[in-house]
């Protein structure tokens, strides 16, 4: 669907144990969450089948402005904090600083420079001063002259894992916003991206139907106030489905217990641009230590970027190049489609680097650049028992549109092979703090998602259910289970 069908479809539907640092500023008191306003009953339970006629802005990407104003970051921040049952010592700010204070090298478990983080040695900014000096400043208070501002809501419903274990991702972007005079500047987005649990994993992905309903039945719902309410149920206050939790919860951003224990689905990731310094994209997961019950702490923690394997694993100067590569090109197939909104990459976590830079001077994640001979020789060999139409350097750049630095940014309206480009971002990204959406997201990938969305509806309007092999490294939309886009 191009862009002026979007458009047109918006316009019918809209009509029909840890290093603890004191705090720099004094910790904020969390505020109450204040009620719904006006107070409004459960939705209702919506059966129309097939559904049609959604709009990607009521229904995958929202940017009301009504519905934006209830999710203040410390509103979400504060949300967090209590659902991960921590201390009332540590509060909100104390978290924040923590998390933000990882972008140093210091002392401090979880830093940067922590053995954990890179332990396979690809190569990280460390420290990366800039992102650090948000220390020093308090977002979660409103008279703090940095913010970070809601710019869109996104139904990821597509990315539900096709064995149902989650029933998608449900995220909230944020964008820095500096007031002149600020103690620092240039862009930077903060995106929480919460992996709702499915209630009933016996029931495989069907489980979920609810959640796709809930999302689809926004694009009929024409009073802004009302739809602003549900919103504000289904992320913050609970009741909007029945049976599913509110999205934000600090279980549902990889929260481990334990300083050993497995992270699990969610993530919060950065793409930061911090006094215009480089553009750099980082993943963090929650972990929470418990001397005892009453000393439990929240951190954020570090984890691999996922889909940005490291430019030496390419080059062959790395000890797990060799099977890197072997299992690359047995993956080949999902990197040969014709559609830039089903090619899919999947590697081992132990590949991916801890952070994908996207500055246009940077080699970070270009492959065609950095493949060695033997490793062409290898992804010709694989093109061709594949029958497949392209170069290695097809397949290179298509690898590098999978990374978080090639989707914001390297590969807009790169030259993929087959007849196929991919899609331009916003200029590193796909929202911007105006709240704008890349020539992405409207021409291929919202179109994309909603034909999941109503495809998934509409396959189990009778009493009979779809029937096929599941994959469970494989989501609904057709991508790899854990991946970002």
């Amino acid at each position: 669907m191009p862009r002026l069908a979007l458009t047109v479809s918006l316009l019918l539907v809209a009509a029909a144990g840890c290093v603890e640092r004191d705090p720099i500023d004094p910790p904020i008191e969390p505020p109450i969450e204040p009620p719904i306003e006006p107070p409004i009953d459960p939705p209702p339970v919506v059966t129309t089948c097939p559904v049609s006629g959604t709009s990607p802005f009521a229904s995958l990407a929202v940017g009301d402005p009504e519905v934006l104003a209830r999710f203040g970051f410390a509103r979400v921040f504060d949300r967090i904090r209590a659902t991960a049952a921590v201390t009332p010592t540590q509060t909100s700010f104390a978290i924040y600083q923590a998390w933000w204070r990882t972008f140093g090298a210091s002392a401090a478990l979880g830093d940067c420079d922590d053995p954990g983080v890179d332990p396979e040695g690809y190569g990280l900014r460390c420290p990366r001063t800039p992102e650090l000096a948000l220390a020093s400043v308090n977002p979660l208070s409103p008279a703090s002259p940095v913010q970070f501002v809601p710019v869109g809501l996104f139904n990821r419903f597509d990315l539900a894992p096709a064995d149902g274990r989650h029933c998608g991702e449900y995220r909230i972007v944020y964008a820095l916003a500096s007031s002149p005079g600020a103690p620092l500047g240039g862009r930077g987005f903060v995106i929480f991206e919460a992996a709702l649990p499915n209630p009933t994993p016996a029931a495989g992905v069907d489980g979920c139907l609810p959640v796709a309903r809930f999302w689809q039945a926004l694009s009929a719902e024409f009073d802004p106030s009302v739809r602003a309410a549900r919103l504000e149920q289904f992320y913050l206050t609970g009741g909007a489905v029945p049976g599913f939790p509110a999205v934000v919860d600090a279980h549902h951003y990889g929260l481990a217990d334990g300083a050993s224990a497995a992270v699990g689905a969610g993530q919060i990731r950065t793409n930061m641009f911090v006094d215009n310094v480089e553009w750099g994209l980082r993943e963090f997961k929650l972990r929470r230590r418990c001397a005892d019950p009453a000393s439990c702490r929240l951190t954020f923690e570090h984890v691999a970027a996922k889909a940005n394997p490291a430019e030496a694993l390419f080059a062959g100067t790395h000890p797990r190049s060799a099977a890197f590569l072997a299992g690359f090109v047995a993956q080949l197939r999902g990197l040969t489609g014709g559609d830039a909104a089903t090619l899919a990459l999947d590697v081992p976590e132990v590949a991916d680097t801890f952070e994908s830079v996207a500055t246009l001077g940077s080699a970070n994640v270009r492959y065609a650049a950095r493949a060695s001979v033997a490793t062409r020789a290898e992804l010709q060999r694989g093109l061709l028992a594949l029958d497949a139409p392209l170069t290695t350097t097809n397949v290179l750049a298509r690898a590098t549109t999978q990374t978080c630095a090639g989707c914001h940014e390297v590969s807009s309206n790169v030259d993929l092979g087959g007849g196929l480009r991919w899609p331009p971002s916003n200029g590193f990204t796909h929202v911007d703090e105006r709240g704008q959406l890349s020539s992405a997201l409207l021409d291929v990938f919202l179109p994309h998602r909603l034909g999941v969305l109503e495809g998934f509806i509409n396959a189990r309007c009778g009493t009979a259910r779809p029937s096929h092999a599941i994959d469970p490294r494989r989501t609904i939309g057709g991508g790899v289970v854990g991946n970002a886009n």
